[in-house]
């Protein structure tokens, strides 16, 4: 059974997560090239942060199905409103990686795979809801390319995301 014991401290936190998620889509202002080098390191980084310092299980999913509806409530994104989809899928194996070790979020090397799986499957489903939902028509070869360019990227960010959650826990155990 699944129990949610979040404090008012953790829902204020996940707020705080929320909105930094939002902040972060101003990146694709810059256009997708420097968006896709730049946004993953960015979004993993805080993902990452945000499981280290709330270190409560079912954050992450939670963080990322709210940002999925709000996300498909907007249509803000490049490629259609459904490819915000690829948020909630993304946070199914993150938060699966991240519940495997206790305490939550403090293994380094599980919160790297963990943004990996993250990587993996949101570009896939993103992939796949451009290429069979709205039709775009891309060679395999941009496909894979699309998917495979979002992973380093991404444990990247997982990895700054690993050091600054550390550092953002330790300074709020401190107060």
């Amino acid at each position: 059974m699944v129990k949610f014991d979040f404090i008012k401290r953790d829902i204020v936190m996940m707020a705080a997560f929320l909105a930094l998620m939002m902040a972060v889509e101003v990146v694709w202002v810059v256009g997708p090239v420097i968006g896709n080098m730049i946004y993953p390191v960015i979004f993993g980084a805080i993902l990452i942060t945000a499981a280290r310092v709330i270190r409560k299980r079912y954050s992450i999913l939670i963080l990322l199905a709210v940002d999925t509806i709000i996300t498909l409530s907007t249509a803000h994104l490049y490629g259609g409103t459904l490819a915000a989809v690829a948020y909630i899928t993304g946070a199914i194996p993150l938060e699966g990686v991240l519940q495997l070790r206790d305490p939550y979020g403090e293994n380094k090397n599980m919160d790297l795979l963990g943004i990996l799986a993250y990587g993996l499957v949101s570009a896939v489903t993103y992939v796949a809801v451009m290429v069979l939902i709205y039709g775009m028509a891309l060679p395999i070869w941009a496909m894979i390319g699309l998917i495979i360019v979002l992973l380093v990227p991404y444990v990247f960010g997982g990895f700054i995301g690993f050091r600054m959650g550390g550092r953002v826990k330790n300074v709020m155990e401190s107060m």
